[in-house]
Parts: structure tokens; sequence; C-alpha cells
């Protein structure tokens, strides 16, 4: 698991390489929401991430709902294969269109 964390002009960027699954969604939640407790909007580089499960994704969801309910934009500078091919399995794609606006 690596990721790196990083806040610019009010926007925290967070890059997650790795697994996002049951065995790293505890730490990855843990990171995230310090991520979400700053000021500003999230932006997240899944680019990295090897491997996605229902714990990662539901951590995602919850990311995005959170993200919404206190006005907050939260985005995906780029994810991996495995991450759309996750979301569109779990017919997700339009859950995260706004986030993935734009993603690389």
């Amino acid at each position: 698991m690596n990721a790196s964390e990083q806040t610019i002009l009010g926007t925290a960027h967070v890059v997650i390489a790795g697994e996002m699954t049951i065995y790293t969604a505890r730490d990855w939640r843990d990171r995230l929401l310090i991520a979400m407790e700053a000021p500003g909007d999230v932006v997240l580089d899944l680019s990295g991430v090897s491997d996605i499960d229902a714990a990662g994704i539901q951590l995602l969801a919850s990311l995005a709902l959170e993200a919404k309910g206190a006005e907050r934009v939260l985005r995906f500078a780029a994810v991996s294969p495995r991450i759309l091919e996750a979301f569109e399995f779990c017919r997700l794609m339009d859950f995260f269109k706004d986030a993935l606006a734009g993603a690389r």
C-alpha cells in the first residue's frame, strides 16, 4: 500500500496505489478521512490501483456521498482500468460520473 497526500490551494490531492480491498480498506479510509477534513475539494489519483473489491468500492462511494453532503467536490484525477472495470460491472458509472469527469 502506498499513498501520498498534499494540499494545494485548498484542494487535498491523494495518490492511491496498490490494492483497495477488504484487507486495505481500513487504512485507506483513515487516510481519506484526513483528506476530507482539510478544507476545499478532494482529488484522488487512482491510476495506481491494482485491484479493488466491494470494500474499496464502498469506501469510494461513501467518500462521494460525504463530499456531496458537505457541498464539496470529489474528483478522480486519473483511474486505473481495474477501477473502471469494477464501476462498470457494478453499474456505478452514473453514480461516479461527476468524480470521473476529466479523469485520464
